[in-house]
């Protein structure tokens, strides 16, 4: 969040007073998109196992995740434009798991087993509202800066249960592999972004952008994600 405030600051400088709206009346967007920040999160779940409440506390770390990004909109006002942007990130993220688990004679005297997995499939789609203020800067430079509302799909594998190796007189435990099961919610949140674009003809350029959306997400009834995050895209700029 602090970088894309500095880059937002930085384009609004390098505007300057000189700084002319875009005579176009409309632009388009595609290019690739990257998750740069994605937020750790833990869970918790207490499977019945012989009887009795197991307590089996996952904490999951998320990594980069690549996607794609399209977005339009139409000049509404000088430099002003409303318009919108989709992208959809993916990953396989991995969890380290921390379990008690019930013995399978005795109540109240549970066994620690700890392990971790892999392959945990990570996406999100987010649909971004924007309004954004275009700016020349320079004679083949357009900066944009802005945000609004988002409305952002996670779908999360989370762990449920686990599997354990065990032998007589099962006083232990270890961990052999996890039980998952595959959540997708949606919530609204808002996204703020800014972009340049290089225009290497006079309607066609080539542009890097940030973007910063938030929506708090419930993945159980006890724990929620913060989906959205940093993201950084880069591709083609079109106007019209």
């Amino acid at each position: 969040m602090k970088t894309l405030i500095v880059l937002i600051i930085g384009l609004l400088a390098a505007t300057g007073a000189r700084a002319q709206s875009p005579t176009s009346r409309g632009y388009l967007s595609i290019g690739g998109d990257v998750a740069v920040a994605p937020a750790t999160f833990s869970d918790t779940v207490h499977p019945i196992e012989f009887g009795e409440a197991s307590t089996i506390t996952s904490a999951y770390q998320p990594k980069l995740a690549p996607g794609i990004e399209v977005g339009g909109g139409a000049r509404v006002w000088r430099g002003l434009t409303v318009g919108a942007a989709v992208s959809r990130v993916t990953r396989a993220d991995s969890a380290t798991v921390d379990a008690q688990v019930p013995h399978p004679f005795f109540f109240g005297k549970p066994r620690a087993v700890s392990g971790s997995t892999s392959g945990l499939n990570r996406d999100e789609t987010s649909l971004h509202l924007q309004a954004l203020w275009h700016a020349a800067a320079g004679r083949r430079w357009v900066v944009a800066f802005g945000g609004g509302p988002s409305w952002i799909t996670a779908s999360q594998d989370v762990v449920q249960d686990i599997a354990v190796t065990q032998t007589y007189p099962f006083d232990s435990a270890t961990f052999a592999s996890a039980t998952t099961t595959h959540v997708s919610k949606s919530r609204l949140g808002y996204n703020v972004a800014a972009d340049a674009a290089y225009m290497v003809r006079p309607h066609v350029g080539v542009g890097f952008g940030a973007t910063f959306s938030h929506a708090s997400i419930p993945i159980s009834s006890t724990t929620s994600i913060d989906a959205g995050g940093g993201h950084i895209n880069g591709g083609l700029r079109l106007v019209f």
